[in-house]
């Protein structure tokens, strides 16, 4: 089982990138070019969030199970990752405003782009949670 879901990253990436590219195209195609490009923005900006998320959530775990003995270099690593948890946001924040400031055509496509890693990760849960334990069932 343990194999099955360590492959549940690399499923939601997968299908973050493929709804990325049908969103987009479907922007392009059934509105018009700044919504396609707010989507195409949006899904590449929540895709880098959703990976460093990811090497952030890593990041804190192996600390925990891991102990460190140079406080000098534990400090400054604190640092940095308690700097990066909110520079994600903060990131997201800034192209936010200038899109809602500059281009406010692009504005839905960029919100829409931004809720697709979300679409994919609650994919992943119904996928695990009907195939994956069906798998396991059968098994047993």
């Amino acid at each position: 089982m343990e194999a099955r879901l360590s492959g549940a990253y690399r499923r939601i990436q997968r299908v973050v990138i493929a709804l990325s590219i049908t969103a987009t195209i479907a922007a392009f195609l059934l509105a018009n070019w700044p919504s396609g490009l707010g989507v195409a923005i949006g899904s590449a900006l929540a895709f880098l969030n959703f990976i460093w998320l990811h090497r952030g959530a890593e990041t804190m775990v192996e600390r925990m199970v891991e102990q460190k003995s140079a406080p000098a270099d534990d400090a400054l690593s604190r640092f940095r990752l308690m700097f990066h948890f909110p520079a994600r946001y903060l990131l997201v924040i800034v192209v936010a405003y200038v899109i809602l400031k500059s281009y406010p055509r692009m504005l839905i496509g960029f919100i829409v782009g931004l809720v697709l890693p979300v679409l994919a990760s609650m994919g992943e849960g119904i996928y695990e949670a009907l195939v994956v334990s069906k798998i396991d069932q059968s098994q047993h």
